[in-house]
């Protein structure tokens, strides 16, 4: 993993300086990442809007490109201006994002399909920061610093929502089980 994200960190480095190229590269390289994690975030229904999402994340990106400090985590920097495009469609849309666009679990054996759906109705029952979290921590596989810079907050921010957030994730579970 450290290849991919010093070949992304070079390239955003490059592109900071004005590099046409080096962001065209760049774009390839960690495209699909983007693309994947704005689809993890929005209903599947609107893989469209997913497509949208990432086209403004990178649009924003060379907008702001200067921004980018030197020896940062490029992909992290990427996936917070994706987050926030996200973030904003949702408030233009005024929707509860569901999740079951997100990639599956790949801990051990996936749910029964009425488990799994139950679980995706939890998850959309969530807040908004406690889902964004849960999705970059478990569906995405991403650290707790990568998730705080996509997130734009701190990691301690980020460990009390997934703590948050599991805790309700469990007491949702529990109360549907009951008869």
């Amino acid at each position: 993993m450290n290849a991919p994200r010093s070949s992304a960190d070079a390239l955003m480095a490059r592109a900071a300086a004005g590099e046409r190229e080096a962001f065209a590269e760049l774009a390839d390289t960690v495209g699909r990442t983007v693309h994947r994690f704005c689809l993890a975030q929005l209903p599947p229904h609107r893989r469209d809007e997913a497509d949208d999402a990432r086209q403004e994340c990178f649009l924003r990106a060379w907008k702001h490109r200067r921004r980018f400090r030197p020896g940062g985590d490029a992909l992290a920097w990427l996936l917070g201006i994706a987050m926030n495009v996200i973030r904003e469609r949702r408030r233009r849309h005024r929707r509860v994002v569901p999740l079951e666009a997100a990639a599956p679990v790949a801990v051990g054996a996936e749910p029964e399909g009425e488990s799994l759906e139950r679980l995706g109705a939890a998850l959309e029952a969530l807040p908004q920061r406690q889902r964004e979290a849960i999705v970059c921590r478990f569906l995405r596989g991403m650290s707790v610093a990568r998730t705080a810079a996509a997130m734009g907050c701190a990691e301690g921010t980020v460990k009390a929502n997934v703590f948050k957030g599991v805790a309700n994730l469990r007491r949702m579970m529990r109360q549907r089980n009951e008869p």
